[in-house]
């Protein structure tokens, strides 16, 4: 049985918490919230050990893996050390506030060889799995461009919640949800070298963070991803379309207010005629799940896992590229990783 220890008690943390009592060979031992009874709440079902203190709560008896689902601010500082108490750690999307801070938690993993993994549930979608499914397999011939589009309006107060507050998140709209479809991006079409972006902020009253970013990625190979997210988008929508030589995919809807995950594909048609669409529409719900999954299966096989930190710093990096690109008013290259690992 793996011992988990979960700082932070605030909506994922209980979805995190949530999870691991569904999926073993793991066990929630230890909660830390600043806020001690939120701690107790997540904690006291289960009989875990509640603390105000992080630091106390992954030294706590019997911890082999910490789950960091704090605000972004202290995701560097929580999830190094506890690499470095020799803990496997998972934590959330995006792996820190810039690419400074990721590189420090990647490090830190390298050093003490033990799993770190971002939190790209997105990965396991199911219409997500089922485009992987499609494009190893073949059906859309050699890939040319991906289209995508995610966004919400937010809600009353949103400008002052904590993730509008760069000082605290890093960064706005492509960095709090954009982050998933960078991933998405060489996920599923490639891995980008350069990009053109565009940072606005056209209806909220925010410092120093976008509430639109539009950008264009480019592959070596010279395949395209067009992007939009958004908090101005006044209906929630996830929408995501990749093309290639022989055929597409097209995929909707996520879970909640965005819709449950659908995916429609088509096979290109000889004499261009109208192609026949398959069409199937998933369940919602199980993408935390198989993400958990995934992450106890890369501890037992010692191995990186899918969505690793290595994909973390990578997201990151076309993050902050895309920033630069804003402020300079070009294409920017996006630097590479003097080492692959973690």
């Amino acid at each position: 049985m793996i011992g988990i220890a979960l700082i932070g008690a605030g909506r994922i943390g209980q979805i995190r918490a949530r999870v691991i009592s569904e999926v073993k060979p793991a066990e929630l031992v230890a909660v830390a919230d600043a806020n001690i009874a939120a701690a107790e709440r997540v904690a006291s079902p289960v009989r875990a050990k509640s603390f105000s203190d992080w630091r106390e709560c992954i030294s706590a008896p019997g911890v082999d893996a910490v789950i960091v689902a704090t605000p972004t601010m202290l995701h560097a500082e929580i999830a190094s050390a506890a690499l470095a108490a020799g803990k496997h750690v998972l934590c959330e999307k995006p792996l820190a506030r810039n690419v400074a801070e990721a590189e420090r938690i990647v490090d830190a993993a390298r050093a003490s060889s033990k799993v770190l993994k971002t939190g790209f549930n997105y990965r396991h979608l199911p219409h997500v799995r089922k485009a992987k499914e499609l494009i190893a397999g073949g059906e859309l011939g050699e890939l040319s461009f991906l289209r995508c589009h995610f966004g919400h309006g937010g809600r009353p107060g949103f400008e002052k919640e904590w993730h509008t507050d760069p000082e605290i998140s890093g960064g706005g709209a492509l960095l709090e949800q954009g982050i998933h479809v960078m991933d998405l991006i060489r996920y599923l079409l490639g891995e980008p070298v350069r990009v053109a972006g565009q940072r606005s902020t056209f209806f909220w009253n925010l410092r120093d963070v976008e509430d639109n970013c539009f950008c264009l990625f480019e592959t070596k190979a010279g395949q395209i991803a067009q992007v939009h997210v958004s908090w101005t988008q006044w209906i929630n929508s996830f929408q995501l379309e990749l093309y290639g030589q022989d055929g597409y995919l097209k995929l909707q809807g996520r879970d909640g207010h965005y819709g449950p995950p659908v995916i429609r594909w088509a096979k290109r048609n000889s004499d261009h005629s109208r192609p026949c669409e398959q069409h199937i529409e998933f369940e919602s719900g199980d993408d935390w799940r198989e993400e958990w999954k995934e992450f106890l299966a890369a501890i037992a096989e010692q191995r990186a896992p899918l969505g690793s930190g290595r994909d973390g710093l990578r997201a990151q990096r076309m993050i902050e590229t895309a920033y630069e690109s804003s402020a300079v008013g070009r294409w920017v290259a996006i630097a590479e990783d003097e080492d692959a690992q973690p």
